[in-house]
C-alpha cells in the first residue's frame, strides 16, 4: 500500500494502482488514513466509472465528511450512487448547516425523499434552515450549540456542556439567555472552568456580545468576523432570542467564495459556480455578451485607427506606437480598477473617502504616465530620428494612462452608485473603454501637436 504520510496530497495514481490490484482490504486502509478534503481531491481526479468501488468502501462517517468537502456539481454525481438511505444516514452525521447546505444542491426529488428518510427532529432543524437565503446569516447558521440561563449556576452549565457536547461539536464558550431565550452574554469555558461550581453564571459572564438576525447577508457576517476578530457568531430573531451560530470555518468559505466570484465576474463570468463545471452551452452563454462587447470595442477601436491613418497620410510612423499607447492604458486602467473593487468589497473604499483614493489614483496614473511618456518618448525620438513624433508619443502615454486610471476608479464607483455590483465594470468593461481612451487620445494629441 502507497505510504501517503509523507506526501503533502496523495496521488491519484495511488488510489487507481489499488483499485487494479482489486485489494479491497488495502484500498480501506488507504482511504481511512486520508482527509476528507484529501480524498474530496482524488475524487475530483478519479475516472467516474471507479466511483463505486471507492465509495463501496466508505462508512457512512466517511462519506458525510467527504460530502461536506466537494464541489456541488461533484456532490450530486456522489448522490446520484447513494440510495436515500445511505445519504439519510450520512446527513445525520452532519451539522445541520452542512446537512441543509448539501440537501439545497440535490435535485428536488432526491432532496425531498431524503427530508423523508431522516428523523424526525434531524428533518425539522433542516427544513428549518432551508427557509432561508443560501447566502444569508440564516443560510450560514447552525442549529447545534450550547446556552443556559443567566440564573443558573457554574455547575449546572458544565453539566449542560457533557449533555451537548458530542452534538455541539467545536465549543469555545457557552451563550446565555433569559427566562424567554433572548440572548444577554456569553460565558469562555476559561472562565466557566474556574470558577466555583455554586457561583451564578450572571456574575460571570460577559454581556457585551455580537449578534446577527437571519436576514443579514453573508457579506456583513463576514465583515463583522474579521472586524471583530471572532471566532463563531449568534443569530437571534427580532425579539433577540437565540436561533443558533455561525461557525469561522463557514466564513472562511464565504469570503473565499466572494473573492471567487469578484475574480471571475472581472473576467466577465457573471456566475461563477458555473466555470469549473461540465456544463458547456451555460458556459459560454454567460461569456459571450462580454465578448460581443468587446467586439464591439474592437470596431470602435479599428473604426478610429482607420481615422487615424487617413488623417496623418505622410506621418504614417504614428502608428507604430498606437498598440503600446493603448495597450499602457488599458493596463493602468485595469489595475486601478482592481484595488478599487477590492476595496469596496472589504470595505477600505466607500464614497466618504472615494475622493481620496480618486486623487491617489490620478497622481499614482500621471506619475507613471510620465515616467513611461519620456521613455516611450526618447526612444521614439531616437528610432525616427522625428523630435515631433518623440513629444507627441510621450505626451499621448502620460495623458492616456492618467485618464485611464480615472475611469478605473469612476466606472466602478459608478457602477457601486447604482447599486450594480461593481466586479461588473472590471476586466472587459474597462478594458475595451480604455483601449477606445488610449487610441482617442493619442489622435487628439496629434492633431493638435502633428496637425498644426
Amino acid at each position: 500500500m502507497p505510504d501517503i504520510a509523507r506526501e503533502e496530497r496523495p496521488d491519484v495514481d495511488d488510489l487507481e494502482l489499488l483499485l487494479e490490484e482489486g485489494d479491497d482490504a488495502s484500498l480501506r486502509r488507504f482511504l481511512m488514513l486520508l482527509h476528507p478534503a484529501d480524498l474530496a481531491f482524488l475524487l475530483n481526479r478519479l475516472d467516474r466509472d471507479l466511483w463505486p468501488r471507492v465509495v463501496g468502501n466508505l462508512d457512512t462517517a466517511a462519506l458525510s465528511d467527504v460530502m461536506e468537502e466537494l464541489p456541488d456539481d461533484l456532490r450530486d454525481d456522489l448522490a446520484e450512487l447513494l440510495s436515500h438511505r445511505q445519504l439519510a444516514d450520512a446527513f445525520e452525521q452532519m451539522a445541520s448547516d452542512d446537512a441543509a447546505d448539501v440537501i439545497a444542491d440535490l435535485p428536488p426529488e432526491t432532496a425531498q425523499a431524503v427530508l423523508s428518510a431522516l428523523p424526525e427532529d434531524d428533518r425539522r432543524e433542516v427544513e428549518q434552515l432551508l427557509e432561508y437565503p443560501e447566502d444569508s446569516a440564516g443560510g450560514l447558521m447552525q442549529l447545534e450549540l450550547v446556552s443556559v440561563t443567566e440564573s443558573a449556576a457554574v455547575h449546572q452549565a458544565i453539566e449542560a456542556i457533557r449533555q451537548h457536547a458530542e452534538e455541539a461539536g467545536d465549543l469555545h464558550f457557552v451563550y446565555v439567555v433569559d427566562d424567554r431565550q433572548r440572548l444577554v452574554g456569553w460565558l469562555p469555558l476559561r472562565r466557566l472552568i474556574l470558577a466555583g461550581p455554586e457561583r451564578p453564571v450572571a456574575e460571570i459572564m460577559e454581556r457585551d456580545i455580537h449578534s446577527v438576525t437571519p436576514d443579514v447577508d453573508q457579506e456583513h457576517v463576514a465583515d463583522m468576523f474579521k472586524r471583530y476578530d471572532l471566532i463563531s457568531l449568534p443569530v437571534v430573531d427580532e425579539q433577540g432570542r437565540l436561533l443558533g451560530r455561525i461557525m469561522h470555518d463557514d466564513v472562511v468559505d464565504v469570503i473565499e467564495e466572494e473573492a471567487d466570484e469578484d475574480i471571475m465576474r472581472m473576467a466577465g463570468a457573471e456566475e461563477p459556480e458555473l466555470v469549473y463545471t461540465n456544463k458547456i452551452f451555460r458556459i459560454s452563454a454567460a461569456r459571450l455578451p462580454w465578448l460581443f462587447g468587446n467586439a464591439l470595442g474592437g470596431l470602435v477601436s479599428g473604426s478610429l485607427l482607420w481615422r487615424f491613418r487617413l488623417a496623418f497620410p505622410d506621418k504614417l510612423t504614428l502608428l507604430i506606437f498606437i498598440p503600446v499607447i493603448a495597450a499602457m492604458g488599458g493596463n493602468v486602467g485595469t489595475q486601478s480598477s482592481t484595488i478599487v473593487v477590492r476595496g469596496y468589497a472589504t470595505g477600505r473604499v466607500d464614497f466618504t473617502n472615494l475622493g481620496r483614493v480618486l486623487l491617489k489614483e490620478i497622481t499614482i496614473g500621471l506619475f507613471m504616465g510620465v515616467l513611461c511618456g519620456l521613455a516611450i518618448g526618447l526612444f521614439a525620438r531616437f528610432w525616427k530620428a522625428d523630435p515631433v513624433l518623440g513629444v507627441t508619443v510621450g505626451l499621448a502615454m502620460a495623458a492616456a494612462m492618467t485618464i485611464s486610471t480615472l475611469m478605473g476608479v469612476v466606472v466602478p464607483s459608478f457602477f457601486r452608485m447604482v447599486r450594480i455590483d461593481p466586479a461588473l465594470a472590471s476586466g472587459p468593461l474597462v478594458t475595451t473603454a480604455n483601449d477606445i481612451i488610449g487610441i482617442s487620445t493619442y489622435y487628439l494629441v496629434a492633431s493638435i501637436i502633428v496637425g498644426s
